[in-house]
């Protein structure tokens, strides 16, 4: 891990200092370690569920079979694409 050279501030209740300082002291962890800890866990959790993305399995299910089906083309996207290459010049 690397050195811990970064600040950052709060603002805390009283309630909310105490409940910090005994937490760390039960952990026998200092007071900054405790928090910062704690704080990296709540961020990887929060990190995790914004990025995964949970389906009912038949939902699922449909998905996947629709990505097996062969493509279709669709008119209205490949005219939109000889337009685009039409005024795009490489």
């Amino acid at each position: 891990m690397s050195t811990a050279t970064e600040r950052m501030e709060v603002r805390l209740t009283p309630e909310d200092r105490a409940l910090l300082l005994e937490a760390a002291r039960i952990s026998h962890e200092s007071a900054s370690k405790f928090v910062v800890r704690a704080a990296r866990e709540a961020a990887k959790e929060v990190m995790e569920r914004e990025r995964t993305t949970t389906v009912p399995a038949a939902f699922f299910d449909a998905m996947v079979e629709s990505l097996e089906e062969p493509a279709q083309p669709i008119e209205e996207l490949a005219s939109a694409v000889r337009r685009h290459r039409s005024v795009v010049k490489r």
